[in-house]
């Protein structure tokens, strides 16, 4: 049982942990949401554009080795370390974008932030089931991602304004997106020093093995891979409003503004949902995502609808999909649960990227058949799952 003193530290922690994804999603989410235009200025082509989801794939491999590490170890500080270390490559890389004027050096840093992301995200995901268990591990993940999406929307707004205040100075954007970046890294070593031993962490020893994951969990991972395929790369998606010249170039961030602000507002609720249903709830996603579809069209008000549901959907797998993971292993295997699972969304991630890239340039009646089939067949695992689990009685009881 919790004494006063450890909830309340608990809840810093939790509220802390919340603030270092939001200034650290302003840097991140900030030079996102113009990466695809600056591509197209310095002369790459779509393809280009779609290649950079490498980036993803790195990072998800790198979630792998850091899953594999925090199991191994077992350990507290090894955990918090992983989350330092990968905030502080988030401030050097994001700042560097401003010297890069080849999509080559453009493409190396991403690979680079990405890595970042890899070695934190499952350390900070173990961290924050541990520190939400109290309320709720979907409301808890659903405010999490509230306060990561406010820095989100406020990332793409700062770049937009920059952009028009500046004549389209792309590189000053990248370099003022560091600021909130290094906020991001004094309040994450902040937290470590509120919370420094997690119970999760077992003291059995060191030890390396795929055991206790589950075929439930395998699963659950191919689902979520036929799901991803079908989830467009904002980096194509801003591409092909640039192509299409449809709105201007400081118009361009504020579809990523309003895709992030429609994350932030459905985070909550959709958290809340899955403690109330459970795993059915990620079904809303995949059929979101077969309605996206429709609204690709070279027309701002059908680009902006896609925005919305592309920010819907992100929301969704923010915070119900991350939750499920926990649901599926035991406290001591998160670590390794994370890791794995980011490994496969990577790659699907990667692979989605270069099709997504590869079928617009042929015509978008190709992408849009590419996002329908991935999803018919997301849905088709995901309900399996679903009718199974609840006949062992494991997910949503």
């Amino acid at each position: 049982m919790l004494t006063g003193g450890r909830l309340k530290k608990i809840v810093l922690v939790f509220i802390l942990l919340g603030l270092v994804s939001l200034f650290a999603d302003i840097t991140y989410e900030g030079a996102t949401s113009v990466r695809g235009s600056y591509l197209y200025l310095i002369g790459a082509s779509a393809i280009i554009a779609g290649i950079l989801k490498i980036g993803e794939i790195i990072n998800f491999l790198t979630r792998f080795l850091s899953g594999l590490i925090g199991d191994y170890y077992r350990s507290s500080k090894v955990l918090w370390v992983l989350v330092v270390l990968g905030y502080g490559i988030n401030v050097i890389a994001i700042p560097l974008l401003a010297f890069a004027k080849k999509w080559e050096l453009v493409l190396a840093l991403v690979v680079l932030e990405r890595i970042g992301k890899g070695l934190r995200a499952p350390a900070r995901d173990v961290i924050l089931s541990e520190v939400t268990e109290g309320i709720g591990k979907g409301l808890g993940f659903g405010i999490h991602e509230f306060l990561d999406q406010v820095g989100a929307f406020t990332g793409p707004l700062i770049a937009s304004l920059i952009l028009l205040n500046t004549s389209g100075n792309y590189e000053l954007v990248f370099i003022i997106l560091g600021i909130p970046g290094l906020i991001a890294i004094g309040l994450v070593l902040t937290s470590m020093m509120l919370y420094p031993s997690l119970k999760a962490v077992s003291s059995q020893g060191r030890r390396l093995g795929f055991r206790g994951l589950g075929n439930l969990f395998y699963t659950y991972v191919a689902g979520l891979v036929l799901m991803s395929l079908g989830f467009l790369s904002w980096d194509v998606f801003s591409y092909s409003v640039k192509s299409s010249s449809v709105v201007s170039d400081e118009s361009i961030p504020l579809f990523y503004t309003v895709a992030m602000l429609a994350d932030g507002l459905v985070a909550i609720p959709v958290g809340m949902m899955y403690d109330r249903i459970g795993f059915s709830s990620i079904l809303i996603a995949p059929f979101a995502l077969i309605a996206s579809a429709y609204f690709l069209q070279p027309s701002a008000e059908s680009l902006l609808i896609y925005a919305v549901i592309w920010g819907f959907v992100m929301g969704v797998f923010e915070t119900n999909v991350r939750v499920a993971v926990s649901d599926l292993v035991e406290a001591s295997r998160r670590s390794l649960a994370y890791g794995v699972f980011g490994l496969f969304y990577g790659l699907s991630l990667v692979l989605g990227g270069v099709a997504q890239g590869f079928t617009y340039m042929l015509g978008l009646q190709y992408l849009r058949a590419l996002i329908i089939v991935s999803e018919i067949g997301s849905i088709i695992i995901m309900v399996y799952l679903i009718i199974y689990s609840r006949r062992i009685r494991v997910l949503d009881d």
